[in-house]
C-alpha cells in the first residue's frame, strides 16, 4: 500500500519495555528490611519524524511501583537536524533539541536501562548523576576528518544528583546550568551493542569520551539545594550544613568525566572516572570540597552471543561529608 510518505513525511513508532526486580536486603535497625518483587522501570515511547525527515520527535512514558497506578512524562524533546534542513550538511553534522531529556554528560547516564550489564548504574554513576532536566541543546558530529567526533551541549534548569530531576518538584534558582559531551571512535567499528562484545570483534574496537558540568546553586532553589549528596552517608549537602547550623546562601559545582570502552574477542571493558568539586561559598566560610569517584566493568561472552560473566567494582572517594575535615569512601563490588 503506497501511503505517499513523500507527500505526508510523518512517521511513528511505538515501542516498550520493562524491568521487573526482585530485591531483598538485610539492614540494621531502624532501618526495615525489603523483600518485594518491584517494576523499576516500566517504559512506553513515541517517536518518529513531523512534516520533514529532519523534525522529529520523542515521548517517553515511565511507570514504576514506588508510583503506585501513576504514570509520567518521563522524556518529551523535539530534534531539528538544522544543518540538513537548511544548510545543506550531512544528515546528523549540526542539530538542535530542546524538551525535557538526559542532560548530555556521563556516558553511563548516557546508556539505556535496557543497556545495562548489571541490576543498576553504579554507586559512582548515581552519585556523580545529573540526570534529566527541561533544556535547550545543539548536537552534532565533525565528519570528514580522520576521528569524527560526536558532540552534546545544553543549558538547563540546574544540577541535582542521586538520580533525581531537575524541576521535578520543589522550587528552582535563577541560575542555569551548563554541560557538554564528546565521544568518538578512534579504533574499529563500535558495532550495534552499547558495551558488551556480542559481535565478538576480531579487531579492537574502541570508543572514549569526556564532560563537562556546572551550576551555581542558591537556597533559594530548594530542587537543587537540598539534592547534593555527600561521602559516604550518603545525605545530602544541606542536612550536613544544617546540622553544623551554617548558614550557607549559595555554592557552586562543577563535574568532569572521562571514560573508556574497548570490545575484543567476546572480551569487553568499560571505565569511567568523575571529578566534582563544591567551592564559592556564600555565607559562610568553608574551604573547597573535592569529591572523585569511577566504575570499572569486564565482561567476557563464555557462549558467544549467549552467556557473558562481568564483575565490577565502583568507589566514590572524597571529604564534602566531613567539610574539607578528611575524606571518606564508599566502594561497590558486583
Amino acid at each position: 500500500l503506497d501511503l505517499k510518505t513523500d507527500r505526508y513525511p510523518f512517521r511513528l513508532k511505538l515501542n516498550g519495555w520493562g524491568q521487573l526486580r526482585h530485591s531483598r536486603s538485610n539492614w540494621e535497625p531502624p532501618n526495615l528490611d525489603l523483600n518485594q518483587f518491584q517494576l523499576v522501570r516500566g517504559r512506553l515511547t513515541f517517536s518518529g519524524s513531523a512534516f520533514n525527515p529532519n523534525f522529529s520527535y520523542f515521548i517517553q512514558l515511565d511507570g514504576r511501583s514506588t508510583s503506585g497506578d501513576d504514570m509520567r512524562l518521563l522524556d518529551y524533546y523535539l530534534s531539528y537536524d538544522i544543518g540538513n534542513n537548511r544548510f545543506g550538511l550531512e544528515p546528523g553534522t549540526l542539530g538542535f533539541r530542546t524538551g525535557k531529556y538526559k542532560v548530555p554528560f556521563t556516558m553511563s547516564r548516557w546508556l539505556s536501562g535496557r543497556d545495562f550489564e548489571f541490576a543498576d548504574r553504579s554507586v559512582a554513576s548515581i552519585f556523580f548523576d545529573v540526570n534529566r532536566s527541561f533544556a535547550w541543546g545543539l548536537y552534532g558530529q565533525t565528519k570528514g576528518s580522520w576521528l569524527p567526533i560526536n558532540w552534546d551541549v545544553a543549558i538547563f534548569n540546574g544540577l541535582v544528583t542521586g538520580g533525581a530531576e531537575t524541576g521535578s518538584s520543589g522550587t528552582l534558582d535563577e541560575n542555569f546550568a551548563y554541560s557538554g559531551r564528546i565521544y568518538s571512535y578512534p579504533i574499529g567499528d563500535w558495532g550495534d551493542a552499547n558495551l558488551q562484545d556480542f559481535e565478538c570483534h576480531e579487531r579492537l574496537a574502541m570508543r572514549t569520551g569526556m564532560a563537562f558540568a556546572a551550576s551555581k546553586i542558591d537556597e533559594t532553589g530548594t530542587t537543587e539545594f537540598t539534592r547534593l549528596r555527600v561521602v559516604d552517608s550518603g545525605d545530602t549537602l544541606a542536612d550536613l550544613l544544617s546540622d553544623f547550623n551554617l548558614d550557607v546562601e549559595s555554592y557552586e559545582v562543577s563535574l568532569f568525566a572521562l571514560d573508556a570502552s574497548v570490545k575484543y574477542r567476546g572480551w569487553s571493558s568499560s571505565f569511567e572516572y568523575y571529578f566534582r568539586t563544591v567551592s564559592g561559598f556564600r555565607g559562610e566560610q568553608l574551604p573547597n570540597l573535592f569529591d572523585h569517584g569511577f566504575w570499572f566493568q569486564l565482561g567476557k561472552f563464555v557462549v558467544p552471543e549467549t552467556i557473558q560473566l562481568g564483575v565490577r567494582w565502583s568507589r566514590v572517594t572524597g571529604d564534602s561529608g566531613t567539610l574539607g575535615v578528611a575524606n571518606q569512601s564508599s566502594e561497590e563490588i558486583g
